[in-house]
């Protein structure tokens, strides 16, 4: 029976809420493993997403026999391919040698106790588990806490948008120059 994450604390696994976040980095990968972070936090929507993923992937399964992922690291692992558009072979070496992604996942150990490397094809017969209509589910649990908890707007507070311009000669006529102002 495949849990939702590891409610056990291991003796030399570090715990997802402590993942250390870098604040001088400008790598992509980071954004999206604090979004995690924050979704894990936040345990109302972590239990509606797991409660998304556990209909889909434990529907129809009996509760016993040998464990699998838990659903915490599928949603991980299949949130970062699809942030990163990464491809299974990319997903291992991240789930495998990026201590950001394994801490979050909840599977990195201290340095003393070794290296847990989840296989090639663990990764791809979970992560593909999930279809595209679960997804959208996923999605729409997603962005519902992005627009409660973290880009929540305030009411009393105007809308202001700052943009950034610069000229650049071209040879571009007349009716066209207007509508590339407009696509813009």
């Amino acid at each position: 029976m495949r849990e939702r994450f590891e409610t056990q604390k291991v003796i030399g696994r570090k715990l997802i809420e402590d993942t250390p976040i870098p604040k001088h980095s400008r790598d992509s990968m980071i954004d999206v493993v604090v979004a995690l972070l924050e979704l894990y936090k936040n345990v109302n929507y972590r239990n509606q997403i797991l409660t998304i993923l556990d209909k889909k992937i434990n529907a129809g399964k009996s509760s016993t026999g040998r464990p699998g992922m838990a659903l915490w690291e599928i949603f991980v692992l299949a949130q970062i391919r699809l942030a990163k558009q990464l491809i299974y072979g990319e997903l291992h070496t991240q789930a495998n040698y990026n201590k950001l992604v394994r801490q979050v996942m909840g599977i990195e150990l201290e340095d003393s106790f070794g290296l847990e490397e989840v296989p090639y094809q663990t990764i791809y017969d979970n992560v593909s588990l999930l279809d595209d209509d679960t997804l959208r589910e996923i999605n729409a649990v997603v962005v519902s806490f992005g627009q409660q908890k973290v880009f929540k707007k305030k009411e009393t507070e105007a809308l202001s948008v700052k943009t950034d311009s610069f000229v650049v000669e071209s040879n571009v006529h007349f009716p066209t120059d207007y509508n590339l102002l407009w696509d813009c």
